[in-house]
């Protein structure tokens, strides 16, 4: 972003693929001199500023936005002073950057904004998500819907208000409290079904923005490229089941010897069995594992994992996407965000997603392993997810392993520590994907 304020042009940003560099606008430095015009900021949009910066004195403004670089200048962007009043540009789009930290979580303020309904709103971009004033497709308005654009949003949350000079210059105080006030409910992404529910209404939306004639083919299918990939994204982290204990929880459930599991793990595998209304995506994993085995082999060469082994926690953790890492399913652009966090600590993102590969697997302590029993793989594919499932308060067979087979029915961690006992799994299990490539003799175990 460039700034109205000149002096901000060197903050240091917060994200290298982020470029969000301006701070505060002063009254006096609203209005400044472009190539193309001069601009000012919509009042509604420093209303919001201002408010949030009274809520919040101690936040961070590296991702502060307003008026858009060159890059946004070449395409549709309410960062750009697209609207003309009295001659003068206006600004109806604004980033204001996620810092808990400091007081200020924007996504919270993101949601809260949304309930709100305020008529000065045209949409918000938060944490991989838009929701839009007007319908779009089949997400009603103000419905989340998964944003597929380049920038996840991560770092900072997007407002854009309204095109009318009614709304945009329309002061009023926003009615921002509720996300400043730490024991406020807010809804979140956690329930599974509301987050699957986010990745329809954001494939409908690409679908209907895919079939529009009045946009250039290639650049069609190349918004559809990208948009695929975030959706695939969101979908990962919509179905990943978690069976990881909170520090507070470990004492509970403490992992168990393998010695102790041997034997129940191969009765399990050797009992099980795919529902008929699961066999066609049960086989359609095992058709993705056998797609990706020539990028799971040179993984194998690299650690002396079995391809098979590498391909399904490729399934399990990234969805079959080759643009995410395989420690947790976040996006190869940048290091991982997600337990394990940091990863890879060497070389500089984008990273291949081979090299990624052999990392995860190695910090897992799995390269070098010369055991690859069935039970000795299901043990690590569950200790990789964690023993939450053994906890005395659960103590069902995760579905981590068993999910889409005739050992699990329902029952899941919602999020780490969260268990729901009608919440579903929507993942097939490690074990059963396992147990297709077997039957089919694409293995020898």
């Amino acid at each position: 972003m460039q700034s109205g304020d000149r002096s901000s042009q060197d903050r240091p940003i917060d994200d290298p693929i982020d470029p969000h560099s301006d701070g505060d606008l002063s009254a006096g430095s609203i209005i400044e001199e472009t190539p193309a015009r001069q601009w000012r900021v919509a009042e509604a949009l420093l209303a919001l500023r201002q408010a949030v910066n009274a809520a919040a004195p101690r936040r961070g403004k590296a991702s502060d936005g307003t008026i858009g670089d060159p890059a946004h200048a070449s395409r549709a962007s309410d960062h750009n002073p697209w609207i003309v009043d009295g001659g003068v540009g206006v600004v109806t789009g604004m980033d204001i950057t996620h810092d808990p930290d400091g007081g200020c979580d924007a996504h919270r303020l993101a949601d809260v904004l949304r309930r709100s309904q305020d008529a000065r709103i045209k949409y918000v971009i938060s944490n991989r998500r838009i929701a839009s004033a007007q319908p779009k497709g089949e997400a009603p308005a103000w419905a989340w819907r998964t944003y597929t654009g380049a920038n996840a949003h991560h770092h900072h949350a997007h407002f854009s208000v309204v095109e009318t000079k009614s709304g945009y210059d329309d002061a009023r105080r926003w009615p921002v409290e509720a996300a400043f006030v730490q024991t406020e409910s807010v809804a979140t992404a956690d329930d599974p079904d509301e987050a699957l529910a986010e990745v329809e209404r954001g494939l409908a939306a690409t679908i209907a923005a895919a079939a529009d004639p009045a946009v250039p083919l290639l650049v069609r299918l190349t918004t559809l490229n990208a948009s695929v990939d975030a959706l695939i994204e969101a979908y990962n982290q919509a179905v990943r089941s978690s069976g990881v204990d909170p520090a507070s929880l470990i004492e509970e459930a403490p992992a168990p010897t393998f010695d102790a599991l041997r034997g129940p793990y191969q009765i399990l595998f050797d009992d099980c069995q795919v529902p008929a209304d699961k066999a066609g995506v049960v086989a359609w994993h095992r058709m993705m594992l056998v797609k990706g085995r020539p990028q799971y082999e040179r993984v194998a060469a690299a650690t002396g994992v079995p391809w098979w082994f590498v391909g399904i926690v490729h399934a399990m953790e990234a969805s079959f996407s080759f643009t995410s890492h395989l420690h947790n399913g976040d996006p190869l652009s940048a290091r991982t965000v997600q337990v394990p966090g940091g990863r890879p600590t060497t070389g500089q993102p984008p990273f291949a997603w081979i090299d990624s590969a052999v990392d995860a697997l190695t910090v897992e302590g799995f390269a070098g392993q010369s055991e690859w029993s069935v039970p000795r793989a299901l043990y690590r594919w569950e200790a990789y997810n964690g023993w939450g499932y053994r906890r005395p308060t659960v103590d069902i067979p995760t579905p981590y392993l068993w999910s889409f087979s005739n050992h699990y029915d329902k029952g899941k961690f919602v999020r780490d520590g969260v268990f729901d006992r009608n919440a579903r799994s929507a993942q097939c299990g490690a074990a059963v994907m396992l147990k297709a490539l077997q039957r089919a003799g694409d293995v020898v175990v």
